[in-house]
């Protein structure tokens, strides 16, 4: 059995960054009949570093991309793993007659 990106892995994730040490909130507006919004901003917050997504699955995504490098302070492009470019393969082997985007 697979496991998808749906809003039933949201609480989950959330306990898994709770469980982390990460402070959360959301940013976002009331829709007009007064419903949470689709649209809102996921924060989690820890050690000076702040990460921000759409739905708490992507938040933890980048929490998790935090933990593989680790970095020691947060500068420019702390995040960024040098590197084949694995998006570009994956791409042009799911569609071998269209260009991969920009070079």
């Amino acid at each position: 059995m697979g496991l998808g990106s749906h809003f039933n892995v949201y609480n989950t994730c959330l306990l898994i960054l709770r469980d982390r040490g990460f402070k959360m909130h959301v940013q976002g507006e009331m829709d007009g009949e007064g419903c949470y919004p689709t649209d809102a901003l996921w924060i989690a917050e820890k050690d000076g570093f702040r990460f921000m997504g759409d739905n708490p699955i992507e938040l933890l995504g980048l929490v998790a991309i935090y933990d593989e490098v680790q970095p020691a302070a947060d500068l420019p492009y702390w995040w960024r793993k040098e590197g084949e470019d694995i998006w570009r393969q994956i791409m042009r082997e799911a569609f071998p007659d269209r260009d991969a985007g920009p070079s």
